[in-house]
């Protein structure tokens, strides 16, 4: 039978607009859907322009879902301007007359359908040159990377409007609905879209303006995660999606908190902000990319892999996706971005935390704290004393802490962070609470009890993590790498004479700790070189000298230090200083922003990690990325990002007056953004570590030695010298040194299933 060829014309124009729309951040070729950036030759920078090349679009080649992939074959250049005839063929079959179309970065593809499970070759023929994509087809259940699955005996398909779950994985079928603006300034349902009513509104400004409001939302489940997909629809249509009305890039929400609760999920996000649809901006989330529903940032990088591919295979490739979201939401985009490079092309983080294991030591000592000042001498000790023993600018922030996320120490509590469950408006994407439908619960006879169901479900945040911390032999559950062993609680407020030296070794005599089981214990945390190790190796303490540096981030810091809030503002500069550049300075791909509470919002937005910043944080960084995929000059990294900054892509705050500074150095100097909006820090930032806040287990010095090297600056007599040793009998933190297993990050794009 004689091949079937399919004529594919490819102009230099195309070739061109490829080139000044290309992916900027994406570290390979082959990525989650981006390519590499422009710089002077199109879409082929990088490649070898003398051949022929085809590249998986939609996904990484080596994790597509569903039996299909997005890919774009790349002529070679002497060929650009020729009609060329290039043929595909899938296991040595000829896929005929493909339909190609060229997608909003300029760049010509097509989908290939059809792949078996595991591995299949896609070879592309052009004027006698072949190029071959090697790619691994995969369930649309997963999983992909994250390893073995937790059990989910929970689905919520129900509560989202899909129906009962048609299996184990808590698949349901999809469905696409559809809401427009109306003329009266409200949402409303359109229940047929071929039908529109006479109050539809248009858009009122920006590039859509005069396009009708109409609102496409997709529902479905990939990864056993809900997931949402909305964009503008100004022609709906069961059948097609038109496109005209989608800018060509992807926001990624990511919805905050940190749990482990073993159900398939809820949001804590709300709908899609107007705002962004009518600009422009489609947007994708999905019940796993929320963080209250399992903190893991490996499976919601997973999650969002699959989601951005599907969205790639029926809305077309995102030239940019560009991360949105606060609290925990901002912990995902922060390591997705660090260990999964391509998913994500910016970082926008609101109330940011690094991530979520090198803050909850400072976490569990609030717990411990919280204990010391219901004692008979902690019960003694000043609002004051507190305040310094703490580190944070209110007392209430670690009473914040103890009573919502320190139940991530508690296996048999914590499975649903019950301060959300009791109030099921606080989860603004579930659409039949009103009618009594609640947050997905794991039942109590599945969870774990230390005396009744030892074998339960433990609903800590290390056993939401397990296939990253591993397992304890001994005991089978998750290796906990918790330490606060040698740690000098309330030293620095010892040192500045807010507490006596009493006072300090009472204090430390009596800290104690919390067993597996989260309980109080006399004697401190423990863990091992072995079990804290693999935090680092893994990537889930972020640091200088990875993907993270090489991307536009703004980090909007809501300013609530002073109402006990847990977004306290030294995440921020955590966050700066682990990205600094080895000189110190500061990076220049990361931006503070600074504010207060949004008018009508409260706390509850900020302890969701909803609160909403505008679209600034978007379009900013939307305009960098930009500018940078259009920069065809041969400049490292830094000169890049530094080169194409936005005027709005610089370190700024606004004050309660509205008043805004901005400016490359508005934190560096004496003045009103530094002066306005104090830095404060936590129990161990308090006990001398440093900003960093990165060290787990700290390595010890002898009591002795640091009495003697003035690490106490106050006089202790004799026998508090002799007290001091005994509290203290392996040693004392030197956070001068690095901390215990704390080794370089392995290679990014670990796979956790082997």
């Amino acid at each position: 039978m004689p091949r079937q060829i399919h004529r594919l014309l490819i102009i230099v124009a195309t070739v061109a607009a490829a080139a000044s729309c290309s992916t900027a951040g994406t570290p390979t070729g082959t990525s989650a859907g981006n390519t590499a950036r422009a710089s002077g030759d199109g879409v082929t920078s990088g490649r070898d322009r003398s051949k022929l090349e085809i590249e998986a679009l939609s996904t990484r080649a080596e994790y597509v879902t569903g039996g299909d992939v997005v890919v774009a074959v790349y002529p070679p250049a002497q060929s650009a301007g020729d009609a060329l005839r290039v043929s595909l063929e899938l296991n040595g079959t000829d896929l005929g007359p493909n339909i190609w179309r060229t997608d909003k970065a300029g760049r010509v593809v097509t989908t290939v359908a059809g792949l078996r499970d595991g591995g299949n070759e896609i070879v592309a023929t052009l004027a006698g040159q072949k190029a071959s994509l090697t790619v691994s087809n995969h369930p649309t259940t997963g999983p992909l990377f994250s390893g073995p699955q937790l059990p989910m005996p929970v689905c919520s398909t129900e509560a989202y409007g899909l129906g009962p779950a048609t299996d184990a994985n808590c698949s349901a079928p999809t469905r696409v609905t559809w809401r427009y603006k109306s003329t009266d300034g409200s949402m409303k349902e359109l229940a047929d879209p071929s039908a529109l009513p006479a109050d539809v509104a248009n858009v009122s400004d920006g590039p859509n303006q005069n396009k009708r409001f109409i609102v496409r939302t997709e529902t479905g489940v990939l990864n056993r995660s809900i997931y949402w997909i909305d964009v503008l629809d100004p022609q709906p249509s069961r059948s097609t999606f038109d496109g005209g009305g989608w800018n060509g890039r992807l926001v990624y929400q990511f919805g905050g908190g940190c749990g482990t609760t073993y159900t398939q999920g809820f949001l804590l996000l709300g709908r899609a902000p107007e705002e962004l649809i009518a600009a422009g901006y489609a947007t994708a989330t999905g019940t796993l990319n929320t963080f209250q529903v399992m903190c893991n940032d490996v499976l919601s990088a997973e999650t969002a892999l699959m989601v951005k591919e599907h969205f790639s295979e029926v809305y077309g490739p995102p030239v940019f996706t560009i991360g949105s979201g606060g609290s925990g939401g901002a912990i995902q985009q922060y390591l997705i971005a660090y260990n999964y490079p391509g998913i994500l092309d910016a970082v926008g983080a609101t109330m940011p935390f690094p991530d979520a294991l090198s803050i909850a030591p400072g976490v569990v000592d609030c717990v411990l704290l919280n204990a010391y000042y219901q004692t008979e001498a902690g019960a003694q000790l000043s609002d004051g004393q507190r305040l310094a023993i703490n580190g944070h600018g209110s007392t209430k922030t670690c009473e914040f802490w103890a009573a919502t996320f320190a139940q991530n120490i508690r296996p048999d509590t914590g499975c649903a962070l019950d301060i959300l469950a009791s109030a099921g408006k606080f989860v603004k994407g579930l659409p039949q609470q009103d009618s009594g439908v609640g947050l997905p619960k794991l039942p109590p006879e599945l969870r774990y009890d230390p005396v009744t169901n030892r074998g339960g479900l433990r609903c800590t945040l290390q056993d939401g993590l397990v296939n990253i911390v591993g397992r304890n032999p001994a005991t089978g559950f998750a290796r906990r790498p918790l330490d606060n062993v040698g740690v000098q609680y309330g030293l620095s407020a010892l040192n500045s004479g807010t507490i006596t030296p009493d006072q300090f070794l009472d204090l430390n005599e009596r800290i104690g700790g919390a067993d597996i089981d989260g309980r109080a214990t006399p004697e401190r945390m423990r863990t091992t070189e072995s079990e804290i190790k693999p935090v680092y190796e893994s990537g889930r303490v972020i640091e200088r000298g990875g993907p993270l540096d090489s991307i536009p981030i703004v980090t909007v810091n809501v300013y609530t230090d002073q109402k006990g809030d847990i977004h306290d503002r030294v995440r921020a500069f955590t966050i700066r200083e682990r990205l600094a550049k080895p000189d110190g300075s500061n990076p220049p791909n990361h931006m503070v922003w600074t504010r207060g509470v949004p008018s009508g919002q409260t706390m509850v937005d900020a302890l969701t990690g909803t609160v909403d910043v505008g679209t600034e944080l978007i379009t900013t960084l939307d305009e960098w990325l930009t500018s940078m995929s259009r920069d065809a000059t041969a400049l490292d990294r830094d000169q890049l990002l530094e080169r194409n900054r936005p005027p709005a892509a610089v370190d700024n705050c606004i004050g309660e007056d509205g008043r805004r500074i901005s400016g490359l150095d508005v934190y560096e100097v004496p003045g009103f953004c530094r002066d306005s909006f104090p830095v404060h820090g936590d129990p161990r930032i308090s006990a001398g570590e440093s900003r960093r806040n990165d060290i787990g287990k700290c390595q010890l010095q002898p009591a002795r030695t640091a009495l003697e090297n003035r690490l106490i600056t106050v006089d202790f007599s004799v026998a508090q010298s002799t007290r001091y040793a005994k509290v203290f009998p392996e040693g004392v933190c030197d956070w001068n040194k690095p901390g215990v297993g704390q080794v370089p990050t392995k290679e990014p794009w670990q796979d956790y299933g082997h």
